[in-house]
């Protein structure tokens, strides 16, 4: 299971369509390092991308009433998701079948919500993330509010250098800002921003001594 899969499926569940439709599409800022996979891992993991991303044009595109990209979109994602095997972690099923009713009845997306996505048998939000998807969500949630993700990529370098980075202050403030509600992001952010100035600041008087 990808950063990227996981951090999707994370805001999807929180109602954060259009973050988990750029997550998926790969227009996340904040790109975690992954571990060397075989060609053929990167393939699989490529299709569920695919298709969690045409699916995600979907419900936004439903949403925003674009019927006839929705309906394109929920297209490809089926034919994305018959190239997935059963084994990738996620249960497809609740999103086939809703991809299926979509396409029968288009209204559907107004009269109710797409199903959340479960990944080997939980349902994520971005509060639970471990911090590399946390930081995914976190990016995302950042360029589409104009708030830095340069900030959020720091926060995950800073984390990584620590003894244990999942119990950072900055794993901490990212998962805080990914689950955030709307109206609070702008004050987690600026706290995010504050202990991540302090750290900048720190490398800088470091680097300072050997100039």
């Amino acid at each position: 299971m990808t950063d990227a899969v996981l951090a999707g499926v994370a805001a999807h569940n929180a109602g954060e369509y259009a973050v988990a439709s750029a997550i998926w599409a790969g227009e996340a800022p904040v790109d975690p390092e992954r571990h060397d996979a075989e060609v053929d891992e990167f393939d699989a993991a490529n299709r569920l991308l695919d298709g969690l991303a045409a699916f995600a044009t979907a419900v936004t595109g439903s949403r925003r009433g674009d019927w006839s990209a929705a309906l394109d979109a929920a297209t490809a994602a089926e034919l994305a998701f018959d190239a997935v095997a059963d084994d990738e972690g996620i249960d497809l099923a609740p999103i086939e079948r809703w991809l299926a009713a979509f396409d029968a009845d288009p209204e559907l997306a107004e009269r109710s919500s797409p199903p959340t996505v479960a990944v080997d048998g939980d349902r994520p939000t971005p509060g639970e993330l471990p911090i590399a998807a946390a930081a995914v969500v976190a990016g995302a949630v950042a360029a589409a509010r104009g708030d830095g993700p340069d900030v959020v990529a720091d926060a995950l370098r800073f984390a990584r250098e620590a003894e244990h980075p999942e119990t950072t202050r900055y794993a901490t403030f990212l998962r805080d800002y990914a689950a955030a509600d709307p109206s609070q992001r702008a004050i987690v952010f600026e706290r995010l921003s504050g202990v991540v100035a302090q750290e900048r600041r720190k490398e800088d008087d470091v680097a300072g001594l050997f100039e």
